[in-house]
């Protein structure tokens, strides 16, 4: 009869234990070694994702620094309404200069720079940020590399940022300055800001913007209502002819896609005082868009006091929309989120108001008021209401009539409304990583 080795026996059985200690021990060494692995690349991507975003970042402050100074580089003629070869490089660092160079031999240099352009080199207001440059020049169809019209290839005339002047629905739009279309185009040039953003390891993050200045609607009338237009006594006097220095910009009286009716002996314009049943019209959805905060404020952050009644009508009586001329000349452009009705006021900027307008009493205004309702305006007191710009009126339906009774004075002022469009901060129109 065999009888196994009890030695043996245990000798096996301690040599199966040492191989399974060994597997289990290769596999969790394997688990160890995959998570260092899998946890070391998430490292990694994740310090690749925040240095892109710090970047990023920093790249966009570079683009808002731009746009804060671009009023000022072309006052300064750095920058050119006229001329589309002038560039601003705005860097951070007197050492940089994107135009030396090329990509090898140069971190900073810029691909798109031509020596057929006009550079200007300026120190940024944010080094301490640390991007690395931004680049200001107009957009032309070549630059931004796309059309805009149905020409064959893209031309090198710059792009606007305003209005068809022929449209039936005025809307901002961007469309190219260029040949016979000039005189049916109002607007502002968009400038393409490209920055560049460098962190000491190399590693770089462009964006572009485009921007522009925000342009003033097209004027027709000195008070243009998609409502019919009333006017009640003679006390009521609309001058659309400009009062302003310098180019005169002469517009109609009174203009109305409805009737106008009533005591028009006080209606003056060019080339009509009153043009009833017009085919002109702005998309008001458009404008209050436009012009919405941040490029105008609150009225509650204007005038804090201001009451709100329950149907959403703000009231106020002695408010100070701005300071007119006389008093300071500062300007104060505001929106209203509703139906407003105030007596005894004053202001100066860009009221715009998303609900009908009722004015009475004393008022006295600089600049433009955007209305998306009808109005009323009843003038009294020792002055009535003085309005020294433009109205603009248009219900949703365009079925109410607007009403101008009492002592009412509008007057066309061309360079009053531009002014208060000059002191509007840039608009950014698209962003874009590169």
């Amino acid at each position: 009869m065999f009888r196994m080795n009890p030695c043996r026996s245990r000798s096996s059985e301690n040599g199966i234990a040492l191989a399974a200690s060994l597997l289990a021990l290769s596999m969790l060494t394997l688990i160890g070694l995959s998570m260092t692995f899998v946890s070391s690349t998430e490292v990694l991507i994740n310090q690749n994702n925040r240095m892109r975003l710090v970047n990023l970042y920093l790249a966009e402050s570079a683009t808002e620094e731009a746009r804060d100074r671009i009023r000022n580089l072309i006052t300064s003629n750095l920058l050119s309404l006229s001329d589309s070869t002038k560039v601003v490089y705005i860097v951070a660092d007197s050492s940089i200069n994107p135009t030396t160079g090329n990509a090898d031999s140069n971190p900073y240099f810029d691909p798109d720079y031509s020596s057929s352009l006009s550079v200007s080199i300026v120190n940024s207001d944010l080094s301490s940020i640390g991007s690395a440059w931004v680049k200001i020049w107009q957009k032309t169809e070549a630059r931004a590399a796309y059309s805009l019209t149905n020409a064959s290839g893209n031309t090198t005339d710059p792009v606007f940022y305003g209005y068809d002047r022929i449209q039936p629905n005025a809307q901002l739009t961007q469309y190219v300055n260029a040949g016979s279309s000039v005189a049916n185009h109002t607007g502002s040039p968009v400038y393409l800001v490209a920055a560049l953003a460098r962190n000491s390891s190399g590693y770089r993050q462009q964006v572009a913007t485009d921007i522009a200045a925000l342009p003033s609607p097209p004027l027709n009338a000195v008070l243009f209502s998609r409502d019919a237009i009333h006017v009640l006594g003679s006390a009521v006097a609309v001058e659309g002819n400009d009062q302003s220095a310098g180019i005169p910009v002469n517009l109609n009286g009174l203009e109305s896609q409805d009737t106008i009716t009533g005591n028009l002996t006080g209606v003056n314009g060019s080339p009509l005082a009153d043009k009833p049943l017009s085919g002109y019209s702005y998309n008001m959805n458009s404008l209050i868009k436009a012009l919405k905060p941040p490029f105008t404020k609150e009225i509650e952050q204007v005038v804090p006091g201001i009451t709100i009644l329950s149907d959403g009508t703000y009231v106020g009586n002695g408010l100070s929309l701005g300071q007119i001329p006389a008093s300071g000349d500062v300007s104060q452009s505001t929106y209203v989120n509703g139906p407003l009705s105030i007596s005894d006021s004053s202001g100066q900027g860009i009221l715009v108001i998303n609900g009908d307008l009722s004015v009475t009493g004393n008022f006295t205004y600089f600049g433009l008021i955007i209305v998306k309702g009808k109005i009323h305006l009843d003038g009294g007191g020792m002055e009535g209401i003085k309005i020294h710009g433009a109205v603009i009126a248009s219900s949703d339906m365009g079925n109410a009539q607007s009403l101008l009774e009492g002592v009412v004075q509008i007057t066309n002022d061309s360079a009053m409304i531009q002014a208060q469009f000059n002191r509007l901060q840039y608009a950014r129109l698209a962003f874009r990583e590169m």
